[in-house]
């Protein structure tokens, strides 16, 4: 679907028999969970890199896991970047990961508690099985912490909470080899499923918001875009359990529920459709070689590909014409859908009879050759893909035909990824039970629940916010909704006002955005900001300053606090006088205006005023 055309009204799914159930997880700022790096996401250039091939291995249960074997079958490369302070053996499996992070086992125990789950007297730590690149040991560490449990407001049940290990963030992806960033492998993650039981897309989001809320209570998560994701576990009547992965802007959780739910019900009547015209089998031939057929003379990427050594490969589909280009949602057909499971599997997309073809420069001659080769007759379709040999027989085999031979059974149980318009793309098969299998270099934790003390939620703090340190309600919220540590921020600079911080902490990037057209993320930026405002509590820069340096730092302009110095009181008073003299009967607040112009960042405005009234009125 093309950005924007995600419908805004649509038919009320709960009668499709929707049911819905969501896994958040969030980042925690306790250090990694089985190393002492901190949970810092850098920018600079790393340190090294190395080079990775994985390969599945068996389970506990004996077997490959499916998705294990998808991801095998691309035989990617992969590179991993990381950086001294920040990454270390642990994280390029070298060495034995150290024990278990007690503060992230706090926070999710702390969890447990606000939810009503009942907390396990033991945690033991499984591994499970990830070959894609994401973690550079070819399993994730995961731990089950509770189980059971009910959210407060919206009633919907918790199935499970888990501690794990965060994976590392993709760099550049390309056919042979995907590049990642160490820095995020480790982080703490704390996994919360709830129940099946959410049975409208609004409801899933409103869940949604209820469980960052009650994560961000604990006071350890970390802050910024990316630190939570939402995955979906979305199913109708006569559907399949698909799963949604990485929804990490909570605005677009009720759409991608709404989407995944409209998809189900057309790939339902796709398959109603094949009965009427008689289809009971879809077995499918293996797929033909048309390479020959076609000629590497002329324009195009299919001719390109051919003269480059690559094959062009195609599969008939009988009396499945038009279905091809059917809309499952508007703007996203089962064309679309076909050709995201080739872009999962690394190739560009594919080509289907249901287009136009004439766009990708073939003859009239050339496809009805390919079409008599195929066996294709009026009624009928085909795909064709073009690419390495083995790499598009593995695709068929692995991926294509089993997903079109399931067409008539109804919706295939996957795993699919959100993508930023509220639909959603194949990604890989849904994983079974053979990818865990337990983890031997970790000892068992012991947990007495008794020593585990929940914190207030939100709400709670809010108002004590309010209360000490006289900010807005709306403030309040905001600062803990954002995960400003404010008590440790109103302490450590005490000569600022609290309600100067608040404005500070919240106002200045929308005020950046708004004057400077800038964005300004103060928690990727964190440790320059408490500089700025020690220099603004010590005295050495006025206040007005601290917004002026925080318009330079989201220009990426070096900080020169030698512009922003206090002018001595001498100074101020002659730039005062001087200011009066040059603009002869001007009233007071165009005065202070042009002196602010002079001044800004140099004195207190407060005290600007109060010279400009003494001076102006002749003292």
């Amino acid at each position: 679907m093309v950005a924007g055309k995600v419908p805004t009204v649509s038919p009320e799914v709960s009668v499709l028999g929707l049911v819905c159930g969501l896994e958040i997880h969030q980042q925690l700022d306790t250090g990694k969970l089985f190393c002492r790096c901190p949970c810092v996401l850098r920018e600079d250039k790393p340190d090294f890199e190395v080079v990775r091939v994985l390969r599945a291995s068996a389970g506990e249960t004996g077997e490959i896991d499916l998705a294990a074997k998808h991801e095998r079958a691309k035989a990617k490369r992969f590179r991993y970047q990381g950086h001294h302070g920040t990454t270390c053996l642990v994280e390029l499996d070298e060495e034995p990961p150290h024990p278990l992070n007690e503060k992230a086992l706090e926070a999710a125990l702390q969890v447990a508690k606000l939810v009503k789950s009942a907390i396990l007297p033991e945690v033991h730590v499984m591994r499970k099985t990830v070959i894609d690149g994401s973690n550079t040991s070819g399993f994730q560490r995961t731990a089950l912490v509770a189980m059971g449990g009910v959210l407060p407001e919206e009633k919907v049940g918790v199935q499970s909470m888990c501690l794990e290990e965060e994976a590392c963030k993709i760099i550049s992806r390309s056919k042979d080899e995907d590049v990642y960033d160490l820095n995020r492998l480790g982080i703490p993650l704390i996994e919360l499923a709830t129940a099946p039981e959410i049975t409208t897309p609004e409801q899933a989001q409103r869940v949604a918001a209820e469980i960052g809320m009650i994560l961000r209570s604990t006071g350890k998560c970390k802050r910024g875009l990316g630190t939570i994701r939402q995955d979906l576990n979305v199913s109708i009547k006569g559907g399949s359990r698909v799963e949604i992965k990485g929804a990490q802007d909570l605005r677009l959780i009720a759409d991608l529920v709404r989407n995944e739910a409209l998809r189900q019900r057309a790939l339902l009547d796709v398959r109603e459709e094949l009965r009427r015209r008689g289809v009971t089998e879809f077995l499918l031939p293996p797929p033909h070689d048309l390479t020959h057929v076609f000629t590497r003379e002329g324009p195009g990427f299919v001719r390109k590909g051919l003269v480059a050594g690559n094959v062009l490969m195609g599969l008939p589909l009988i009396k499945c014409e038009g279905l091809i280009g059917k809309e499952l949602l508007p703007g996203y057909r089962v064309g679309t859908e076909l050709a995201g499971y080739a872009k999962a599997f690394g190739f560009g997309g594919l080509i289907h009879s249901d287009e136009d073809l004439t766009k990708y420069n073939f003859t009239d001659a050339e496809i009805a050759a390919a079409k008599k080769k195929l066996g294709v007759d009026h009624g009928d379709a085909f795909l064709l893909i073009l690419g390495e040999k083995e790499r598009v027989e593995e695709f068929f085999a692995f991926v294509l035909i089993p997903r079109l031979e399931h067409v008539l059974h109804g919706v295939p149980s996957e795993v699919r990824k959100a993508n930023p318009d509220g639909t959603s793309s194949y990604l890989r098969p849904m994983p079974g039970a053979a990818r865990m299998y337990p983890e031997t270099d970790i000892p068992r934790v012991i947990v007495d629940e008794t020593k585990i003390v929940p914190p207030k939620l939100l709400k709670e703090q809010e108002a004590e916010l309010v209360k000490e340190f006289k900010i807005t309600p709306a403030h309040a919220k905001q600062l803990l909704r954002e995960g400003w540590p404010f008590h440790d921020y109103a302490s450590a600079f005490k000569n600022l006002s609290p309600v100067f911080l608040a404005t500070t902490l919240l106002e200045s990037p929308k005020e950046v955005r708004a004057r400077y057209s800038k964005e300004l993320d103060l928690a990727a930026h964190e440790e320059t900001l408490k500089e700025i405002l020690s220099k603004a509590d010590s005295g050495a820069i006025p206040r007005e300053a601290v917004f002026e340096l925080l318009v330079r730092v989201a220009e990426s302009k070096p900080l020169d606090y030698s512009i922003y110095a206090m002018l001595s009181d001498d100074d101020v008073e002659k730039a005062i006088k001087k200011v009066i003299a040059d603009n002869p009967g001007v009233g007071l607040n165009a005065l202070m205006g042009k002196a602010m112009l002079v001044l800004r960042g140099k004195a207190p405005g407060q005290k600007v005023l109060e010279l400009l009234q003494r001076f102006a009125n002749g003292e």
